[in-house]
């Protein structure tokens, strides 16, 4: 099971250890759960039945670039089918 926990953002804690090399650490350890979030969140999306996906608005070809995608820019999936209607307009 995986757990999630609150990554601190802001206040003092690491940050004041021997000046910038507190900042390093606490910055490293930020990106380190931002990434077992999202690494989780792709695992739980991959878990889902492609029912459920699809009331989402995903499939599951889509979740990669939908978690570790810049905002509104997502891959879509390649279908035969858009591509023979689109041939014949």
């Amino acid at each position: 099971m995986t757990r999630a926990y609150q990554i601190a953002t802001g206040g003092r804690g690491l940050a004041t250890l021997a000046g910038g090399a507190g900042d390093r650490i606490a910055r490293a350890w930020q990106r380190y759960w931002q990434r077992r979030a999202k690494r989780a969140t792709v695992e739980l999306l991959h878990s889902l039945d492609d029912r459920t996906l699809r009331d989402l608005g995903l499939s599951r070809c889509e979740i990669s670039s939908v978690v570790y995608g810049r905002a509104g820019e997502r891959t879509r999936c390649y279908e035969e089918a858009w591509r023979n209607w689109h041939a014949s307009m």
